[in-house]
């Protein structure tokens, strides 16, 4: 019950104020987790990646690495979790190589990382958490339940990054685009992610044709034809 009240609130963020607020005052306290870590960028083709939240405890010199654009040095379990495409666990007193992460993580007095992503197939657009030290990671027999739990939350918190870059972005656009209601924003970014009339319809709970009017009327708004030109516009 819960973890549902976790996800409640995670589905309600509208800013990236209310999203450090949710990480501080909901996720943390849920998992019992020292810090964390909440990114969003893309896989490819080219690896890049905007912090939108991190715990003041989490290691501030790796965040700066990003910058070195090498997944592989500054995000910790970041491919063993695409890869395994679920969460993926380490215990730092079992490791014996000298990782830049690792360092930064044993300087901190980290024993555990839980690495979660989840990536868009269409698009190369990704999702990352990193968590240290959950309490529930302490007993084996919860480990399952910790990833299950933590993939089901970094899904979700794609698609609410999602979201949020998409409503940044509308911030420094024209006017016309910014006339744009918080509905038909919110199917933009859905006809971003590729997803059709009946998938939008089926997510947001309302009838096709109000789906296929919204539709209509950001063509309209935008001065454009087709989705493929509005999402051009935008992005």
């Amino acid at each position: 019950m819960k973890m549902l009240g976790v996800i409640e609130r995670l589905t309600k963020i509208g800013c990236r104020q209310q999203l450090a607020q949710w990480a501080t005052s909901h996720f943390l306290d849920h998992c019992g987790a020292s810090s964390v870590f909440i990114g969003h960028g893309r896989m490819q083709p080219h690896f890049s990646m905007t912090p939108y939240f991190a715990s003041a405890a989490f290691p501030d010199v790796l965040i700066k690495t990003l910058g070195i654009k090498d997944q592989l040095l500054t995000l910790p379990l970041l491919n063993e979790s695409h890869q395994a495409k679920s969460p993926v666990m380490s215990d730092l007193s079992a490791v014996s190589d000298e990782a830049l992460w690792h360092v930064l993580f044993r300087q901190k007095g980290f024993s555990t990382v839980i690495g979660s992503t989840n990536v868009e197939m269409s698009d190369g657009g990704m999702t990352y958490v990193c968590v240290t030290d959950p309490e529930i990671a302490r007993n084996v027999n919860h480990h399952d339940a910790l990833r299950q739990g933590l993939s089901i939350v970094t899904s979700i918190l794609h698609g609410v990054l999602n979201r949020l870059a998409f409503e940044e972005n509308l911030q420094n656009k024209s006017t016309s685009i910014t006339t744009l209601t918080p509905r038909e924003r919110e199917i933009l970014g859905f006809i971003r992610l590729g997803k059709t009339n009946s998938e939008i319809s089926y997510i947001l709970g309302v009838a096709d044709s109000t789906v296929k009017n919204h539709v209509q009327r950001i063509l309209i708004k935008l001065q454009v034809s087709n989705r493929t030109q509005a999402i051009a516009k935008i992005f």
